[in-house]
């Protein structure tokens, strides 16, 4: 489904590509910002173990992964009537990482968690621009695209005895369909070029989140690694006691079940990293 999701995409961007020249002006924009992903459910699962885990002697807080920089180009085609038709193509990278420490008696443990995502956008864009004045433009725009990405999960494990160290990494690359809309605010400085501020909103979200883990350990007198193999992200609901339930996230080959103990785990399913957000970015549009 997603070959054919890719090559549906990539037959509009050839088709849009032999727009008639003779009656289509073209412009292409430059930009660069910051986008905010929501990760709602990816951040709640790593903020439950957290929280259990700091009820198991360990200090220090989680935080969420949500911001990161962004760059972009799009080659918008007009079509007359003050409509044009953008073709454009993306980065995104929101990268994060927190520490969580036990200082028991004898040994002090550490846990590092540093997740990231990288995005490629591709984006077909329906514009319309209105002429405020002689050199202020306002563009809106909504339109469909697909996102490329590469999730990265690094889980560290340390101890001052032995100087033991473990690090775990699941890497995976979803993709996904994703809406967009926004608004940029485009001022001619010089014939054909123009300077603008960009608003955007979008909709997307990273399902089936599979892929492949490494382990790399080591202490004092060696090291070894194992791996790869494969896993997927999982997220469930942990309850410990009536009043102790948290929502988790797992990395894993099957599915969490609970043990023989008193911890139930419940709702167990594929997580799922939001990427719907919005973005603020800016750049240089040239009209050729």
């Amino acid at each position: 489904m997603k070959k054919i999701a890719l090559a549906a995409f990539g037959f509009l961007l050839v088709g849009a590509l032999f727009i008639p020249q003779a009656s289509a002006s073209v412009s292409i924009k430059l930009k660069g910002g910051a986008f905010y992903a929501a990760a709602s459910e990816y951040n709640a699962g790593w903020q439950g173990v957290t929280d259990a885990a700091v009820l198991a002697s360990f200090t220090g807080p989680y935080h969420p992964i949500h911001f990161g920089p962004e760059i972009g180009a799009e080659m918008i085609f007009s079509l007359g009537g003050g409509f044009g038709l953008g073709l454009g193509a993306g980065w995104q990278r929101a990268t994060q990482e927190s520490t969580l420490v036990s200082v028991l008696p004898i040994v002090t443990y550490t846990d590092i968690i540093a997740p990231s995502i990288t995005t490629i956008p591709l984006v077909l864009n329906l514009h319309y621009e209105w002429s405020l004045s002689r050199s202020l433009t306002l563009d809106t725009y909504a339109g469909v695209g697909y996102c490329l990405s590469t999730f990265r999960q690094e889980f560290h494990t340390n101890t001052d005895y032995l100087d033991s160290r473990e690090n775990d990494v699941f890497t995976a690359h979803p993709s996904a369909f994703r809406g967009q809309a926004g608004i940029a605010l485009d001022f001619e400085i010089a014939r054909n070029i123009g300077l603008f501020i960009q608003a955007e909103g979008c909709l997307a979200t990273l399902t089936d989140i599979s892929g492949e883990t490494m382990s790399y350990n080591s202490y004092a007198f060696g090291s070894w690694t194992t791996g790869p193999d494969p896993a997927s992200l999982w997220t469930y609901t942990l309850t410990e006691t009536p009043k102790m339930v948290y929502p988790e996230i797992a990395v894993s080959a099957v599915a969490p079940s609970s043990s023989g103990n008193e911890e139930k785990i419940s709702d167990v399913r594929k997580a799922r990293f939001d990427l719907s957000g919005a973005s603020l970015s800016a750049g240089i549009r040239i009209r050729l």
